[in-house]
């Protein structure tokens, strides 16, 4: 057993330990709060090609640092972004932009048959220079605390 000297010096190491411990925990949770989502902003738009919406595809927003956001273009040629979850948004920031022919039941299976001339997927219509985001020319600069709304005008030739 302890003698009562030997509890006064365990107590007045422990408890102060613990408490910066504590305190330790407490911040990180707190700046852990802030999530995920705390530089984002909704963004949202529509795609066309030559003046027609776009009824199927991806548009990727690349920003200079950080994570990239995405949405499937919907029958009506409208997206929405999502960085983490479907749609909460964009970093903010400025983006270069993709705009990919890609399909939500496009095969899983890649195909390795290199000799093989990669061919547009059925239905595809979004021209091979968009797919790219340092090709494509497309940029937007996403903005704080406001709903950002883009329209992408694309051109076939």
């Amino acid at each position: 057993m302890y003698a009562p000297s030997d509890r006064q010096t365990v107590s007045a190491v422990l408890l102060p330990t613990c408490k910066a411990l504590a305190v330790a925990l407490i911040l990180g949770g707190l700046i852990g709060c802030s999530g995920p989502d705390a530089d984002l902003a909704p963004v949202e738009g529509i795609v066309r090609l030559d003046g027609k919406p776009v009824a199927s595809g991806m548009v990727t927003f690349t920003p200079a640092a950080g994570r990239s956001a995405s949405g499937w273009i919907q029958s009506d040629g409208t997206f929405e972004l999502g960085t983490y979850g479907d749609d909460d948004g964009a970093l903010v920031g400025m983006h270069q932009i993709a705009v990919t022919n890609a399909s939500k039941t496009a095969s899983a299976r890649p195909d390795f048959d290199n000799d093989r001339p990669q061919r547009k997927p059925p239905g595809s219509v979004i021209p091979p220079m968009y797919s790219s985001a340092e090709a494509s020319g497309l940029t937007f600069d996403v903005k704080p605390g406001v709903d950002n709304h883009v329209e992408l005008d694309l051109k076939t030739k």
